[in-house]
């Protein structure tokens, strides 16, 4: 079962996916002082986060992020049992580099980023 693919690449179950509401307002105040927001609208924000990942799987993910690139993630979803597929834009991916001395080669340990819809 897929779990988690960024522009249709399967990647390593995450460890951990967090799903939560972002909610987009515009706050003014009047000549009064009354703070008014204006709800302008509600995006997924869709946090992501691996224990470890081998190198195939990190060039997969960092090739697919960064800057103004928006990328078509699919997640697994709780509710449904399915995937759900996003446009997002990835938010500060995070890593540290490991060596796995029993496998003799280097992996990422604690890989986290964030993806916002589009």
């Amino acid at each position: 079962m897929d779990f988690f693919k960024v522009n249709n690449k399967k990647i390593k179950a995450p460890t951990d996916i967090t799903v939560s509401p972002e909610i987009l307002d515009k706050a003014e105040r009047t000549v009064d002082g009354t703070m008014v927001i204006d709800i302008v609208g509600t995006k997924r924000k869709v946090d992501v986060s691996w224990e470890y990942l081998s190198k195939e799987d990190m060039t997969t993910l960092t090739k697919a992020i960064g800057g103004d690139i928006f990328a078509e993630i699919a997640f697994h979803d709780n509710s449904t049992g399915s995937l759900v597929t996003m446009t997002a834009r990835s938010e500060g991916i995070t890593y540290q580099p490991h060596y796995d001395w029993a496998k003799g080669k280097i992996m990422w340990k604690s890989v986290s980023v964030t993806f916002t819809e589009r």
